[in-house]
């Protein structure tokens, strides 16, 4: 029996081949087009390209965004759809206390340290430049990376400790308790997002922080749950604006409130992603 996260992949497969979309045999479309909702927009084409994921590709390297399997792909589904538009219901779902006049993916928020800033996956801008920062996962949690610290030492040289020079103490705690190895979550990549709230930080600009993440069958979506919860228990303990919500649930709210003008949207995103399975 295949596991839940090869489940999704197999799904994918399957959703390509119904709409004779040509893939290879490891699940990359050949063509980046049929992978989106939307044409890569010009904007949307220089933010992936000035990201350091290699999503689009470079020459002899066919880029991650052409996995039907891509968290990025799923991301720029997601949200470039709303790009220029009303994103009432789009806010309203994220709980959002204004609305959104920007979407932009692949955005760096220097922590202050030498080597390459941390990339967000999406960042929602309001009227007053205040920012939504969005990490989003597709299948990633499930291949059992989390509990690796990701800390370089570089993070740890500040006797006064980054995250608590910033004013989270709470955070600090964690980050070390992390890259001694004496915290461990097993799904969740907890470094990825202590080193988010430390640009975010240091941006000058009032942030929120979510968490974005993809459901699936098994018990490993319950434990992928209760980290995040757990994370978002120490985040918002440090008085950091942070929430952890599934895509799943998100696009079932939207689902109710977005209207008949977003019919076709709402399809591919719930034929390709929502779809029950079998």
């Amino acid at each position: 029996m295949p596991s839940p996260a090869k489940l999704v992949r197999i799904q994918q497969r399957a959703w390509a081949s119904e709409r004779g979309i040509a893939t290879d045999s490891q699940g990359y479309v050949v063509d980046l087009a049929d992978n989106l909702f939307l044409q890569m927009s010009p904007q949307a084409l220089a933010e992936f390209g000035s990201g350091d994921g290699g999503e689009l590709g470079r020459p002899g390297n066919r880029g991650k965004m052409r996995a039907l399997h891509s968290s990025s792909a799923l991301a720029y589904n997601f949200f470039e759809y709303w790009r220029g538009r009303d994103a009432s219901p789009l806010a309203s779902t994220l709980r959002l206390p204004a609305p959104i006049v920007g979407v932009d993916f692949e955005r760096k928020y220097p922590t202050g340290l030498p080597g390459n800033a941390p990339n967000l996956d999406v960042v929602l801008t309001s009227p007053s430049g205040s920012v939504t920062a969005i990490e989003s996962k597709f299948l990633e949690p499930y291949y059992g990376h989390g509990s690796a610290s990701g800390f370089k030492a570089k993070y740890f040289e500040s006797e006064s400790g980054l995250w608590r020079v910033a004013g989270y103490p709470r955070c600090q705690e964690l980050a070390e308790r992390l890259y001694s190895d004496k915290a461990a979550f097993r799904l969740l990549n907890a470094a990825q997002l202590l080193k988010h709230i430390l640009g975010l930080a240091t941006s000058g600009k009032q942030w929120a922080l979510v968490y974005l993440w993809y459901e699936i069958l098994g018990t490993s979506t319950a434990e992928h749950a209760a980290e995040a919860a757990e994370f978002a228990r120490i985040a918002v303990a440090d008085g950091i604006e942070f929430r952890a919500l599934s895509y799943q649930s998100v696009f079932a709210e939207m689902q109710t409130g977005s209207g008949a003008a977003h019919q076709e949207y709402m399809a591919y995103l719930g034929g390709r992603y929502f779809a029950m399975p079998d």
